[in-house]
């Protein structure tokens, strides 16, 4: 019953550090002040010209898809993949520490374009301009975020399941 109930609330963990995420990471791409500086000069109904452009394309099905899909893999890969990873290594490892909850999924979360590129074999996967440094930082806090809303839920938690003293130990006899 013990097991039922730990893997019952990791998984409501997961699913509200993964919905923080994907709410923090639109909202930090804009109202981030770098990002409005670098977008700041198109006016905001040339954001509704494009999505009138890609829509009257010859395939807009194909458009909406492949713009569904490009949306649907930022999500999995920084908000859903890494909290997960990390909270599958944190329960092997028995970890409890926020520490290692935000700051690893943070981590891994802002490192996550570099891995793809990687996978891909991309020349640039080794570099970062400063403007992919920035997203970095806004991936990492997203990391953070989704860390810390794992660990309230279900890190945290794991401590007192998991800790044994000499308390805790059954009498020889």
């Amino acid at each position: 019953m013990r097991m039922f109930a730990r893997t019952f609330i990791t998984l409501i963990g997961l699913a509200c550090a993964s919905a923080a995420a994907l709410i923090f990471l639109p909202l930090a791409t804009v109202l981030d002040p770098f990002v409005q500086a670098v977008a700041g000069h198109v006016p905001a109904d040339h954001w509704f010209e494009l999505l009138a452009a890609i829509l009257s394309d010859a395939a807009p099905d194909e458009a909406m898809a492949t713009l569904f899909h490009l949306i649907w893999m930022i999500a999995m890969l920084v908000c859903v993949l890494p909290v997960t990873i990390v909270a599958l290594v944190g329960a092997v490892g028995r970890a409890h520490a926020y520490v290692f909850y935000a700051g690893v999924t943070g981590i891994v979360a802002a490192a996550m374009p570099w891995i793809v590129r990687a996978g891909r074999m991309n020349e640039r996967s080794a570099s970062i301009t400063p403007a992919e440094g920035h997203i970095a930082l806004i991936l990492f806090l997203t990391g953070v975020v989704a860390g810390t809303v794992y660990w309230l839920i279900a890190g945290r938690g794991a401590q007192a399941s998991q800790r044994h003293g000499w308390r805790d130990a059954q009498p020889r006899g």
